[in-house]
């Protein structure tokens, strides 16, 4: 094997004794029981604020400060008192055994696939990867094990050894599946395993509806699991805690022993140290990737076994059944310093908080979101102990950053094996496929022998352009064959790959495109599918996508464009219903990303904080911190109408050029939003690539140290474009609600008000090689594929949660295929100290 490894810069120097100093183990749980005192006090000055006495008493706070001091005292109390008594023990209940024990029961229940989900993303932290996938790893577990569940009969424990085996190697398939992508192809596994996230949960609903639905718990459900299926009781039905706990805690022996006794553990932390050294010693990096994500997701897989075979959902396989576990499980990781025996105490601290938040929320008018916030709080004072050391006044003796948890998202790690195949040859081997494929599937079936319409000009146009209609055969074969040259092309060298894929991909979409609207009455509006695929899809992402290129190009990596669009979303809801005005709404959105990128800014500029880890837990904070004041605010009593009804731009179309066929309703006509993104993807493009600005930046993000040598304030810089680019991400929030051209509210996690469009942005700026341009080239695919999927919904012959997979195994195909090991700037992701 020969190897080449290609990295980005090296970390700036440091002082090595400070680096080499490992602080006193006591001196690490002080900074960490502190981390979890500090997060508890924010967390009840929210419980507080939340209490509508207390509220009351902060009216004439100043004539009488001890009501609001008192009462604020006693809900703080009781709601805390109230999670204990749900997850520990409650003395209310004390007279028998099995109600003495019920609450910790409910806890260890609750914590089982906490524990599992978090062993898997732990040990992924460990191998150097960033696995975000294990909402979709837990699902397939689910799915595939409670499939196994209800549809074999086996006697009573070859069924359950084997439904438990169906789910863990469907969650391995599923982690494997984003291993393989980062080791053959370089696509960076936090975007795809995000991708498959949204995927496994669109299969799964298709899943439900294919094995035939029944009624369960929120709605739509499976069949029944089988008795001979289900994990059964440790300590009698009256109690919750079964087999799970057990193989959880066999989960985290194996761990321990993978990662301390094994070689492949040692190879494991040996390319999650340093990866580009591993494979100059001579390690499989790519081998140890995939089989780090495999075995990640088979622990994921076996959450969700726990999920579905232990009753969570009352034995029956939901669109809903992960329970949000894939990314509580990235805080049980995180909490657990990617530590076996650490993770599974974090894991049961979040069953308590789980459990006892329910208790809370029953109890008191604390709502049970507060919960999540408290979370976020924990993770992200416990990465920051320098933060805590500040606060505390406490005397530095070295770093106490969370180990295990290094993130190579901005590290390109390029491996050229010697393969049977050339790459050209693979790639247009495939692209033959596919073109076979769709030739047999969509050119020789019987629905092809149809014709299909074109229109191309909306109803009601001044120009009318008419439509086109086609012989569905004819047009899928000619354009199946092209798919199928530009693979010969490509194998025989005698075209550059981009045409020849882009050729492929082309024909393929076209032939898919046609063969779903043969023979339907209306046809496809080119008009509508194009004017919707930039206005109003993809204008969040093309503004969320230039926030990251902002900050990576400065060198710091921006996961927390999610959260910031939430946040953004709410904040310009509540700001423009409050203040009456739309313009009101557009700067409450803007000061809500920007407040976000400040704090990124300062937990990872100042405090040093890995990038990628605030980035997510910032969105986790945003997400609980947004639902609680959503029904805080907005869904109690008055406050849905006074707090959650704010105005919204108009669609403007510009006079002539609105009506040039085709392209005048496609970009000439929307809201302000619209063209403000032109005027600010322009902006952009101009200040990084040809203003002085720009410059320094830039070579702040590519070399902080010979940028510091000349005199450009190197903090300084990053700070000033981190918060630029929450400014741009809290514009996209706001366009979610008074930007598309119609009304909208805040409809909270449950409305979908973001659906992964932060990450989807993240997605584009890679995609885009880190230049605006493509970046919004990768946002536009995305919305085509969002738009396509939405039009053809009616009359494509495909179930509609088939459909609704497209947008994102679009992206991964951008990602994986077009662009795979793409160089991002050398210094990003990178911390940079001032001496």
């Amino acid at each position: 094997m020969t190897a080449t490894v290609t990295e980005s810069a090296p970390p700036p120097e440091t002082d090595r004794k400070a680096v080499e100093r490992r602080p006193p183990i006591g001196d690490s749980w002080l900074v960490t029981l502190l981390a979890f005192v500090v997060a508890l006090v924010i967390g009840g000055i929210l419980m507080a604020l939340s209490d509508q006495t207390v509220r009351n008493d902060m009216g004439y706070f100043f004539q009488s400060p001890a009501d609001t001091f008192r009462d604020s005292w006693y809900t703080i109390r009781d709601a805390y008192q109230a999670m204990f008594e749900g997850a520990i023990f409650d003395p209310n209940h004390a007279y028998t055994a099995s109600l003495a024990f019920r609450p910790i029961s409910n806890t260890i229940y609750t914590a089982t696939p906490l524990i599992a989900c978090g062993l898997g993303i732990a040990l992924a932290f460990r191998a150097g990867l960033f696995n975000i996938g294990g909402q979709g790893q837990v699902i397939a577990g689910a799915a595939i094990s409670g499939y196994v569940g209800f549809a074999w009969q086996l006697p009573h424990v070859i069924h359950l050894i084997v439904a438990l085996a169906a789910g863990i190697a469907a969650g391995a398939f599923w982690g494997f599946l984003a291993g393989f992508l980062k080791a053959r192809t370089g696509a960076n596994e936090v975007i795809t395993t995000i991708m498959l996230n949204w995927i496994a949960y669109f299969l799964l609903a298709w899943f439900i509806q294919l094995g035939g639905v029944v009624s369960g718990p929120g709605g739509q459900a499976s069949k029944i699991v089988h008795g001979t299926a289900r994990l059964p009781h440790l300590f009698g039905a009256s109690l919750q805690v079964n087999l799970g706990i057990v193989l959880a805690l066999l989960a985290a022996t194996l761990v321990w022993w993978l990662l301390s006794r094994s070689v492949l553990g040692f190879r494991m932390r040996a390319v999650g140290a340093n990866a580009a050294a591993a494979g100059t010693a001579g390690m499989k990096v790519g081998g140890i990737t995939m089989i780090t994500m495999a075995l990640a997701g088979a622990l994921s897989g076996l959450a969700g076994c726990a999920l579905t075979l232990g009753g969570a959902t009352s034995y029956q396989v939901t669109p809903n059944i992960d329970s949000n576990v894939g990314f509580d499980a990235i805080t049980v990781a995180l909490l657990g310093r990617c530590r076996p025996w650490p993770t599974v105490a974090a894991g049961l601290l979040l069953g308590a908080l789980r459990e006892g938040g329910a208790t809370m929320q029953a109890r008191t008018t604390v709502p049970i979101d507060i919960v999540t916030v408290i979370q976020a709080l924990i993770v992200i004072f416990i990465a920051a102990p320098r933060l805590i050391r500040a606060l505390f006044r406490l005397k530095d003796r070295g770093s106490l950053n969370l180990t295990g948890a290094v993130s190579n998202l901005a590290v390109s790690v390029k491996v050229i094996r010697k393969t049977r195949l050339p790459r050209h040859v693979t790639a247009g081997g495939l692209q033959i496929v596919l073109g076979l494929l769709s030739l047999w599937l969509f050119g020789l079936g019987s629905r092809s022998r149809h014709d299909s319409t074109f229109q191309f000009s909306l109803p009601g146009a001044k120009i009318d352009v008419g439509s086109w209609t086609v012989n569905a055969r004819i047009a899928v074969i000619v354009l199946s064959v092209l798919a199928i040259l530009a693979g010969v092309l490509r194998v025989t060298e005698r075209l550059a790959a981009r045409w020849c894929a882009t050729i492929a991909v082309v024909g393929i979409v076209l032939s898919f495109i046609i063969w779903s609207e043969a023979g339907t009455d209306v046809g496809l509006n080119v008009v509508s599918l194009l004017q919707g695929s930039l206005f109003p899809l993809a204008i969040p992402l093309i503004l969320g996508s230039m926030a990251g290129v902002v900050g990576e190009r400065a060198g710091v990596v921006n996961v927390a464009i999610e959260g910031q669009l939430l946040l953004g979303a709410f904040t310009s809801a509540f700001v423009g219903t409050v203040v009456g005005s739309v313009w009101g709404g557009v700067l409450g959105g803007v000061l809500a990303g920007l407040a976000l990128g400040a704090i990124l800014a300062v937990l990872s500029i100042r405090y040093l904080v890995d990038q990628v880890i605030v980035g997510v837990v910032l969105n986790v904070f945003a997400l609980g911190l947004t639902t609680f004041l959503f029904n805080t605010l907005m869904t109690s009593g008055s406050g849905s109408t006074s707090y959650n009804s704010p105005g919204y731009f108009g669609v403007w179309k510009i006079p002539v050029l609105g009506d040039i066929p085709i392209i005048g309703p496609v970009l000439f006509d929307g809201t302000i939003f619209l063209y403000a993104t032109y005027v600010i993807v322009a902006a952009v493009h101009f200040g990084l690539f040809h203003t002085r600005w720009g410059l320094r930046l830039r070579a702040v993000g590519e070399h902080p140290q010979a940028a510091d040598t000349v005199g450009v304030q190197v903090l300084r810089t990053r700070y000033r474009a981190v918060m630029l680019a929450g400014v741009l991400a809290g514009l996209g929030g706001a366009f979610l609600i008074i930007g598309s051209g119609a009304p909208s509210t805040f409809q909270g996690v449950a409305g979908g008000m973001t659906a992964g469009k932060g990450f989807i942005a993240l997605a584009a700026v890679i995609f885009g090689r880190w230049r605006p341009g493509g970046a919004v080239a990768a946002a536009l695919l995305f919305g085509f594929a969002d738009q396509l999927q939405s039009l053809l919904s009616s009359s494509a012959p495909i179930d509609s949660n088939l459909l609704l997979t497209l947008p994102y195994v679009a992206t991964i195909l951008a990602v994986a295929g077009f662009i795979g090991r793409s160089r991002p700037p050398a210094a990003d992701g990178q911390p940079y100290t001032v001496h």
